[in-house]
């Protein structure tokens, strides 16, 4: 898989990732927007965060009870729905900001196979965000009836895409620093050939 993966994204140039990367940011803002508004608009009870990392049944059918309550169960699975847009602006944003990242890396360093496994590696949290979604799906289905252990599996996939966002988010931050660490050392060469 890793191969295939690295054979594609070899085929395209720095500039053309930062471009892409850059389409996504704006992409994952307006998803963002979308995804807050719609969150908002529901009138769910607690932070989604709160809900999403509870691992407990009886909290999220109480909540659940709540919208029910405020006819605002629709709201909620509409905002279930608009994820699925949010989730493809995040595969699309961390997956091209670390392939650019790499490309101004020495080609054959570790650093930047490095940054090409991370990019290929943050494609977890979005993953994770899709499982965590489809089993609120399943909850929602039977809002005051469902399975406990479905409250334990939609918190793990919820933990696991925030545990991956912070993967991503650092592993960015490394490659900027590792760009930076090789730009210094090349410029210092350069001064010094001088």
């Amino acid at each position: 898989m890793f191969r295939t993966y690295h054979h594609w994204q070899s085929k395209l140039s720095a500039i053309q990732l930062v471009v892409i990367a850059l389409i996504a940011f704006a992409f994952n803002l307006w998803a963002t927007e979308l995804l807050n508004k719609s969150y908002a608009a529901s009138g769910f009870p607690v932070p989604y965060w709160q809900a999403q990392l509870s691992f407990d049944h009886v909290k999220l059918k109480g909540w659940y009870a709540e919208l029910i309550a405020k006819d605002a169960l629709g709201k909620y699975l509409m905002t279930q729905n608009i994820d699925f847009v949010f989730i493809a602006s995040v595969l699309l944003l961390h997956t091209s900001v670390l392939l650019a990242i790499s490309r101004f890396l020495p080609v054959q360093s570790k650093s930047r196979l490095l940054m090409v496994w991370a990019s290929l590696l943050a494609a977890v949290a979005p993953l994770a965000d899709a499982i965590e979604n489809g089993v609120s799906y399943i909850m929602l289905a039977k809002p005051a009836h469902f399975e406990p252990s479905l409250a334990i599996a939609y918190s793990s996939f919820a933990a696991i895409k925030f545990g991956m966002f912070t993967f991503a988010y650092i592993a960015a931050f490394g490659g900027l620093l590792a760009v930076l660490l090789v730009w210094s050392l090349q410029h210092r060469e350069r001064l010094n050939a001088k």
